[in-house]
């Protein structure tokens, strides 16, 4: 009788589905009770490289909450290995997370539900992908966890962002249980490997060869940040196969057509439909190639076999890849100077523009 553990079951996976960040939402908690709200505190919008200190004018809990999370143990050859794997491939992966990452997560019904709260995340989707690349690059930077970078700022103010959100919906009366808890480890699981395990498979699909030892070290440089980020261990995967057998589940148990998921995906892709590609595809049709078919009708998005097929031909896939520079650390240069200096504004793909000359 074999005795091997199942991986990631069904009823721990329900557990986690009711699991948000004790840390962070015991300090959003306090904050909101005593009436300090840090986005209008100019010290806390002005709080953004690692070397900074702590502003003396938090209070105590928030102060300790960014003590903690600076102090968060950072393995320096992981991180050397993980942003030298982003630095080479930056501008693809900025491609792939509009065009994949983020509305695959789109397809996860009761996370959608939650983003559909926002207004602005509904009718400015701009803002949320230039949020979410800004995001990125905080954190995939070869300076993100050195003194002069942004990582840990930017992973505490996301952290404290998805308490926020946790903590207004579930005072708002608008949230049912059946929901699950908003912002859940299982969503943030799945959201996390969305910019590992499913951009990795982006990138192959636009032509780049990656090994599985690249693979496997992008997945845990990012199981670094969702430690960072109030993931727990048990939904960080060590290995491709734990990554893709989790990223499996989740889908099984989350991926569904969803109202919420379609409205968020359709104004996306209406969004990426104006601006530049270096591509002699239609940007709806890139979508559904990355996408795949089973996902593009889970959130509504139209799919053209015909069309789809054209852009898989190896010649065509060729033709995609060579659209980006060869000379990636130039490249690199160009959205540092966009993203990392925040100069994105509501242009998050203003750096394809540059890719074609």
């Amino acid at each position: 009788m074999s005795t091997t553990k199942l991986k990631y079951p069904n009823t721990e996976l329900a557990l986690a589905r009711k699991q948000g960040d004790e840390l962070a939402d015991k300090t959003v908690k306090i904050l909101f009770e005593t009436g300090f709200n840090p986005l209008k505190s100019n010290s806390y919008n002005q709080l953004i490289y690692n070397n900074q200190a702590i502003p003396k004018d938090f209070p105590d809990v928030l102060t300790t909450y960014f003590s903690d999370i600076k102090s968060s143990k950072v393995d320096e050859v992981l991180a050397e290995n993980g942003s030298a794997f982003y630095l080479k491939h930056a501008a693809p992966v900025m491609l792939c997370l509009g065009m994949l990452s983020l509305p695959y997560c789109y397809a996860a019904a009761e996370g959608a539900k939650v983003l559909s709260f926002s207004k602005r995340i509904y009718e400015q989707p701009e803002k949320r992908l230039t949020e979410t690349a800004e995001f990125v690059f905080d954190v995939c930077s070869p300076e993100a966890f050195q003194p002069n970078g942004k990582g840990f700022i930017s992973i505490a103010k996301v952290r404290l962002m998805h308490a926020a959100i946790r903590y207004h919906l579930l005072k708002s009366g608008k949230w049912k249980d059946d929901f699950g808890y908003p912002v859940n480890q299982e969503d943030m699981a799945g959201t996390n490997l969305s910019f590992s395990l499913i951009a990795i498979r982006g990138l192959r699909k636009l032509g780049y060869t990656i090994s599985s030892e690249e693979s496997q070290t992008y997945i845990q440089y990012w199981n670094m940040i969702g430690e960072m980020l109030g993931i727990q261990n048990a939904w960080l995967p060590d290995t491709n196969q734990d990554a893709f057998i989790l990223e499996k589940k989740i889908k099984q148990r989350n991926f569904k057509y969803s109202k919420e998921g379609e409205m968020l995906a359709v104004n996306l892709q209406n969004y990426i439909k104006n601006q530049p590609l270096p591509f002699p595809f239609p940007s709806t049709t890139m979508m559904s190639y990355l996408l795949g078919e089973d996902i593009c009708n889970m959130i509504g998005l139209p799919y053209d076999r015909v069309d789809v097929d054209l852009i898989s031909n190896i010649k065509n896939v060729n033709a995609i890849r060579n659209a980006f520079p060869a000379n990636y650390q130039k490249e690199f240069i160009l959205l540092k100077k966009q993203f990392g200096e925040r100069k994105s504004e509501s242009s998050p793909f203003q750096f394809l523009s540059k890719l074609a000359s």
